[in-house]
Formats: C-alpha cells, structure tokens, sequence
C-alpha cells in the first residue's frame, strides 16, 4: 500500500465508477492526507460505488481548507484517526465506516446529507486545548459507539444512533447538541460542567434516551430547551444545580416551551447548587416528579414554573424549606399525591411553597405546607380526595372547592382580600391531632352565614365534629372586638365565628362554683399577671374551695 498527499493548489482530484472498476487496487492505501496550505485542493468520492471503497489502512488527515466528498461512494478508515482540521468533510450517498478509527473534528466540520456513517469513537472538537468541532447531519443514517461532544453536533434530520450515550462535556466556549428534526435514540445524555457549560436544544424530531442529566458544577451551567419535537427518557430526567467554591450558585435548568416531554421520573435535586423545571407550553408527563434540597442558608433552592400546557403525574412531590412551584397557567394533573413541603430555619422559617394564579390543579389527595391562591375565576382546583394542612393556605378573592380537610399540625387559614370563600367536603370523618389549632385570619364574611367571605365544611352541621370545631379559631374577624374567636358550624356547613365564652360565678356551702359555655379550658394562678396553668380536670360547673388560698381565673380554647 502506498501514502497518498494530495497538498496545496486549487486542485480536484475525482475517484469515479471507472477508477473503482478498472484501477481497483489504487484505493486501497497506507495513509491519505489533504492540506490546503497555498489552496484548497478538493479529494471528490463521485458516484464511484460501494462495491470497491476507498481504504486508508493507517491515517486519514484533512487539514488546512482541503475538502474530501463521499458522493455515493464507501470510505473505510481501519485504524488510528481520521482528522479534520480547518476543513470539511461532506458525505452525501453511500457510506463511511471508522469503526476501528478515532475521528477528530479540529475546528473543522462533518455534512451528513445521506447516506450510512458508522463510527467508532468521535470527538467533536477537544478540550486542552480548547478547540471547536461540528458535526452537522440532515439526512441518512449515523451510528456511533462513542461520541465525545466538545463543541457541536447538530441534526436536521436522518437518524442518529449512540449506544455508547451522548456527552456534553461543557467547556470554554461552551459544548452544545442541536435537534431540530430526525431521530435520536442513545442510552443516555449527559450535560456535565466541565470547565465551561453545556447547552442542548431541541426544536424537533424525536430524542429518545435511557437517562437524562443535566447537571451544573463548579465552572458553568447547563440548560436543556425544548422548543418542540418530543422527548422521551425511558427512565430518568434528573437536573442538579451546582456552585462555585464561595456557594455562588451556577443553576441546571430544564425549559419545556413547547413539543412533548415524557419521562418515568422527573427529580430536581438542589443539594449541590438551583435546579429548576420551567414549562411555558407543551405537554409532560411523568411517574413521579421529586424536587428536593437541604439548602445551603437561603441558597441551593429548587423550582418548578407552569405557565402553559399540561403537566400529568401519579405523584408530584416538592421537599425544599426555599423551595417553591409557581403555577400562572396550564393544567396541573396528579393521579395520586400533591405534596408541597420542607421547611429551612435560617433564623427565620421558610417553607416549601406553592403560588397558585392561573391555570388548573386536579390532584386526588394534597398534602400542604404552604400555598398561596391567588385572585381569579372560580372552581379552578378539582381535589375528591384529602386535603391536609401543617402551615398556610391563602386564598384571595377566590372562589374555590377542596377535599376532606386534615389539620396535620398547628396551621393558618388565611382569607385574604374582601371575597374569598373557600369549601371543603364534609370532613368529619378525618383524624385531627389533638393538640392542634386552626386559626382562621382576615375573615370578612357575615356572623349569620352568606356573607361575601366564606369557609364551608360539607353542606350541613356534620361536616365537622364538635371535637374538630374546639380545635378552629377565629383570629380578630372584621366587625367584633379585637381577639380570638371559637367557631360554630351552620346548618349550611359553614363556620363562623361564635359568641366568646361567659364565665358565671355563684357560691354554694363550702365555695365558688365557677360555670362557664362552650368547650373552654379552665386555668387558674394565684397572680392576676399569671402565669396561668391549665386545670386538666376542671369541668362546668367547677368549685373552688373557701379554704384554698386566692386564686384567678380565665378561659382558653384547647
């Protein structure tokens, strides 16, 4: 076999059939190298067949300006590398095979139009030093056992094939995949800071992968944005944020702002730095969708947008004290449990949190810690299920219906605005703790029922117990003295404040005998400042004995 340099000039060199047919033993060679130095000298593949390919046992090296075109043709490269530097390559028919060869794109550019490429390992520019490479494919069919993105591939159409995975190592200059048509199917995408960030884009086709990550570290940040096309990850879609040393965060973002995104899971983990899922448009759909991070003082937070679209799945679940999911629009599906939570002290407390202004929620069962709804139509939440509460839920101006309603722990009601009436099902069948109290603030409705603010339980006086009804408080209700208020319950189900307890007074032979309604707490201290203890026996009518020293009383709800 022989080497072959095709170097300098604005020269053509063309293999044909005739060349393939009549000469058969000149394509196969040792080496082949192109070099543009003083031109641009062109090696042209025309239509010569894939019967007889041309062979390069050893090296193929394009450099320099040169071009080499595969038209209809077949070109193996059996070992070593083939490199393109400052050059292109352009295969339009036929087949490349370099599936015992390293390919190195070196500032220089692979077009794909038709045809077959089999490769083994493909490095799309290199990382030290930093140089760019780009693979660009509209059509045909590719195959790579190992493809390393340093720069760029971009596909237009055609068919990609990756068994080996697909890496988007970030670095300087950013690393970047383009899809606006075709198929993708690999084992798995991986978006890893590798000094510098990386930047995936899919505007259409389909993506299909085993796992995705997107993840952000030390140096850059990754995004993943899907304009379009659909996107399905058999297992995993996981986005971790990541940080600089001083904690500055360098988030890992997904953007769904149209197309389709189905995964089994959806995880947002915060721990190492921001993670956020933003959709504006377009459909996801999921198992479980887990959001999470212990936090770093207020930092390393999580975040989940719905502006648009739909978002379906069996369990969607947020635990970050910082975290929070804003929902302005779309439909919010969940077959099974809505759980908002987390809590970070800082100092101060800050809870998981959900802020509700548009758009729909149905969720079988919800579990929150903190929920804002805001101002708008009405009966935009569908909740048949439970609805349990451990911190606030604010609703303004609102008008809307949830499940069986837990008071999971000491929680807020709060009817913020002038007309917020909220209802929940007939809850009486629910366990409440013992020690617990919900305070309903900022009530402005009518003492009678009706009034523009409601708070319904059920339709009737069953939808609480009196038990549960001793554990509501009404915190300073609009149009009564200032203070704390016991609840009563309606013949329409709805709670309201009642009349405050009235304590009597009367002697008997041996001493007071103190009376008092409603399901109160008797405490007692012999200073008028207190403190007061509670008297756990005391029932009315309870008598304090003369021959006991002085003493004070007041009344408290449980």
């Amino acid at each position: 076999s022989q080497t072959v340099r095709i170097i300098g000039g604005n020269r053509t060199v063309t293999v044909n059939a005739t060349t393939a047919t009549s000469y058969p033993e000149s394509l196969t060679v040792h080496d082949l190298i192109l070099r543009g130095l003083s031109g641009r000298p062109s090696l042209v593949l025309s239509n010569a067949g894939t019967a007889t390919p041309l062979r390069v046992l050893n090296g193929l090296s394009v450099e320099d300006g040169a071009k080499l075109v595969n038209l209809n043709s077949g070109l193996i490269v059996d070992a070593t590398v083939l490199t393109v530097t400052n050059a292109q390559m352009i295969q339009d028919g036929g087949f490349v095979r370099t599936t015992n060869a390293t390919m190195r794109l070196l500032n220089g550019v692979y077009y794909m139009t038709n045809g077959v490429f089999e490769g083994g390992t493909v490095w799309a520019g290199t990382p030290f030093p930093a140089i760019p490479g780009q693979f660009n494919q509209y059509g045909g069919s590719v195959k790579i056992t190992d493809l390393g993105l340093n720069n760029n591939y971009s596909l237009y159409g055609g068919t990609l094939d990756l068994p080996g995975g697909m890496n988007l190592l970030g670095r300087p200059g950013g690393t970047s995949y383009f899809q606006a048509g075709g198929t993708n199917r690999t084992s798995h995408v991986l978006m890893e800071d590798s000094d510098g960030g990386a930047d995936l884009t899919l505007n259409g086709g389909l993506l299909a992968a085993g796992d995705v990550d997107v993840r952000s570290g030390w140096f850059g940040r990754s995004t993943f944005t899907q304009n379009g096309g659909t996107h399905i990850v058999t297992n995993a879609l996981t986005v971790v944020g990541g940080a600089t040393t001083g904690a500055t965060p360098k988030p890992a973002e997904y953007h769904l702002n149209s197309g389709t995104l189905s995964a089994h899971s959806i995880e947002l983990n915060g721990n190492p730095g921001d993670a956020s899922f933003v959709q504006s448009n377009g459909t996801t759909s999921a198992e479980t969708i887990y959001a999470h991070s212990v936090g770093y003082f207020l930092s390393f937070v999580t975040s989940i947008t719905l502006a648009g679209g739909s978002l379906s799945c069996s369990n969607f679940t947020l635990d970050d004290g910082r975290g929070n999911f804003n929902q302005s629009g779309g439909a919010l599906v969940v077959r099974n449990l809505l759980d908002i939570g987390g809590v970070r002290n800082v100092g101060w407390v800050y809870y998981g949190h959900y802020t509700f202004t548009g758009g729909t929620v149905t969720a079988s069962n919800i579990n929150i810690t903190d929920w804002s709804i805001g101002d708008g139509s009405t009966n935009r939440i569908s909740n048949p299920g439970f609805f349990s509460l451990s911190h606030t839920l604010q609703i303004g101006n609102a008008v809307e219906q949830l499940g069986r309603f837990v008071l999971a722990t000491n929680a807020t009601i709060n009817l913020a605005g002038s007309a917020s009436r909220l209802s929940f099902a007939k809850s009486s069948g629910q366990i409440w703790p013992g020690g617990a109290t919900l305070v309903v603030a900022n009530w402005n409705g009518n003492p009678s029922g009706g009034g523009a603010e409601q708070l319904k339980f059920g339709s009737d006086q069953s939808g609480l117990t009196p038990a549960q009804l001793a554990q509501v408080l009404f915190a300073n209700p609009a149009g009564m003295p200032g203070g704390n208020y016991p609840a009563m319950i309606l013949a329409t189900g709805e709670v309201v404040p009642g009349p405050r307890p009235i304590m009597s007074m009367t002697h008997s032979s041996n001493g007071m005998v103190i009376s008092w309604s409603s399901s109160y707490q008797l405490f007692t201290s012999t200073n008028v400042l207190g403190p007061y203890t509670v008297i756990s026996t005391a029932t009315s009518s309870y008598t304090n004995s003369f021959s006991e020293p002085r003493r004070f009383f007041i009344l408290r709800s449980p």
